[in-house]
């Protein structure tokens, strides 16, 4: 037995990468140069930054410094306001007068002489309390609701003037609470206020470039910032008073402290801001130039990256395709195969390894094919053996037809022709098993070629009794010897030549040649018979055909005039063509034959096979 040529030195050193792919990344990366231009502006920009925030954190105190200051002042401003007013007799008279609860013209009164001295303090709060502790007269923008100012009140007409920073509705209100006294009894008080978060923050912004926000209750009251993003920051901040110092937070320096005189510290809080973005745009002076060598680097970077990116990243990207496409049923996406280094040899070994799948499953579609069309011909193929036998076994067993007589010698000859119907049902099935891959995968050896086509014609000649359809063989003297698995070829020209046979009509004739094309051998199947049209020459062309229909299926006892097998031939002769990595070539036209071609890649014989065999 003659093994086919195992590939040489040369082939194989063909397919080994000229120049290691590793290396090929090492050159062309440029790492050590972005690793050291990025090292250097990391620290760069660390010691910039950190210096920065330390400016901007020391700019924060000095701004909370500056807005508790405004606050005093302010809350300064209306105790003395307070003061000058109460000591106007026109005011202090006023509350002096005798009244009732709800008294209209006292209140009219009362209301008349605040909007009075309203229209000179301009004040956001300016309210009257009685000595009963009920508001006479509110003529500011802000009525104080009665919880927000009862502490302040309390301590006032206890003869005690006091200041406080109370949360009202959706902002808070410094409040300075001046006694009203007459005749050394106090006969009511005074409050007045500023809205804290107000014209005060804008001031604040204005001198100290930091952003405020007040927080009352983990409720935002009033702020300078315009985001929703930095709205969250403040109510988490707002928690943070305890830490004595400003944090980071989200791209902000920001300090949270308690609203200096707040009715509540606990609750009532103050948040100065910085953004980082904005403070530190410095920066950008001084990565100037680092910047300009860093993207002297980045662009040689980019340029390595496009090279790397097209040479050794594309046949990767090719090869996901390619394995996508086959997941698809697609098998011809292309690949690049002419490449001298590892993706080189990988798309190569890809290539034939996609080969085989492609040829495995399409066999396996085949298969799964031809047994559908198998187990529906059998079981129409076995309902007439069955049912003449079991008619038969009725009449002789009732005694119905005697021994000896015709009637019984035509029963027999039923039973036979019956036996002989399950008999090739039996042996398509054995073809069926053989299609799944019983015979395995073919094994090559050197072989004489005539005597192989000469088997293949005498087994056909045997199934084609009562026809008279000539049959002969052809073999080229380039093509008597051919590395091929014997069995198997000759059971695939042994169904060529049984269907040439069965679609040519007595009278016609069925020619089998050999022929070497090269290194490669074809054998050639040619009938004269009722040809293809040109959609059948399009189905038989399609790998995954059997051409059979179960629906129309004849039953037939021999090779008889076109009428269709159990549609398993081509299959198998197309399952070996395949094994032997070659291919089926289908020919011809309506009334005017067929050909059926089998070609065997580098199947013909060589004087080295043929001097090793001797």
């Amino acid at each position: 037995m003659v093994e086919r040529a195992q590939p040489g030195r040369a082939e194989r050193e063909a397919l080994m990468p000229r120049v290691g792919l590793r290396w090929k990344i090492l050159l062309l990366t440029a790492l050590p140069l972005l690793a050291l231009a990025g090292a250097t502006l990391w620290f760069v920009d660390r010691a910039v930054t950190q210096r920065s925030q330390e400016d901007i954190a020391g700019d924060l105190r000095r701004a909370s410094h500056v807005f508790e200051n405004m606050l005093a002042a302010s809350a300064n401003e209306l105790s003395v306001a307070g003061a000058v007013i109460v000591s106007d007799p026109r005011f202090f008279s006023v509350l002096a007068l005798p009244h009732g609860r709800r008294d209209r013209e006292f209140v009219a009164t009362v209301t008349g002489v605040a909007h009075d001295f309203q229209k000179l303090a301009q004040l956001d709060v300016f309210e009257i309390v009685d000595a009963r502790g009920e508001r006479v007269a509110s003529v500011g923008r802000i009525n104080m609701a009665p919880d927000a100012r009862a502490p302040l009140v309390s301590s006032e007409l206890a003869g005690r003037a006091g200041k406080l920073a109370v949360p009202q509705l959706d902002t808070q209100v410094l409040l300075a609470g001046t006694p009203v006294r007459v005749d050394g009894r106090v006969v009511g008080t005074l409050l007045l206020g500023r809205e804290v978060s107000g014209e005060m923050a804008a001031q604040l912004r204005e001198l100290t470039r930091s952003e405020v926000a007040f927080v009352a209750g983990g409720k935002l009251t009033r702020t300078t910032l315009p985001g929703a993003v930095e709205h969250d920051v403040v109510r988490r901040l707002a928690g943070t008073t305890k830490t004595g110092e400003p944090q980071r937070i989200q791209g902000w320096i920001a300090w949270a402290r308690p609203l200096p005189m707040a009715a509540d510290p606990s609750t009532q809080v103050y948040v100065l801001l910085r953004s980082l973005s904005a403070e530190t745009a410095f920066l950008r002076a001084v990565r100037g130039q680092l910047v300009e060598l860093g993207l002297l680097l980045l662009a040689a970077v980019a340029l390595a990256s496009v090279f790397i990116a097209g040479h050794i990243t594309l046949p990767i990207r090719q090869l996901v395709a390619a394995a996508s496409a086959m997941e698809r049923g697609e098998w011809d996406a292309p690949i690049d195969r002419g490449r001298q280094d590892e993706m080189g040899t990988l798309a190569v070994r890809f290539d034939a390894m996609r080969s085989r799948q492609r040829t495995y499953v399409r066999s396996l579609q085949e298969v799964a094919r031809a047994k559908s069309e198998f187990i529906a011909v059998a079981s129409h193929e076995l309902r007439t053996p069955i049912s003449i036998i079991r008619g038969w076994e009725d009449l002789l067993r009732g005694g119905m037809v005697k021994p000896g007589t015709k009637p019984f010698a035509d029963g027999l000859d039923a039973i036979g022709r019956a036996c002989e119907s399950l008999e090739k049902i039996a042996v398509s099935a054995t073809r069926m098993a053989q299609s799944d891959g019983g015979e395995g995968p073919p094994s090559p050896a050197l072989c004489d070629v005539q005597p192989l086509l000469a088997d293949a014609m005498r087994e056909a000649t045997r199934a084609a009794s009562g026809r008279q359809v000539t049959i002969s063989t052809e073999v080229e003297d380039g093509a008597r010897h051919a590395i091929l698995d014997r069995q198997q070829v000759m059971h695939a020209v042994d169904e060529l030549v049984r269907n040439g046979i069965r679609f040519t009509p007595d009278g016609g004739s069925v020619i089998v040649r050999a022929i070497a094309r090269g290194h490669d051998l074809a054998i050639e199947v040619r009938d004269t018979g009722v040809g293809l049209s040109d959609e059948a020459r399009l189905r038989l062309l399609d790998d995954v055909y059997v051409p059979h229909d179960s629906r129309h299926h004849h039953t037939a006892s021999g090779l008889e005039f076109n009428v269709a097998g159990m549609g398993l031939g081509l299959l198998l002769v197309r399952r070996v063509v395949d094994g032997h990595g070659g291919r089926l070539v289908v020919d011809g036209r309506r009334d005017q034959g067929s050909q059926f071609t089998m070609l065997f890649p580098g199947a013909v014989a060589g004087g080295a096979e043929l001097e090793q065999a001797a």
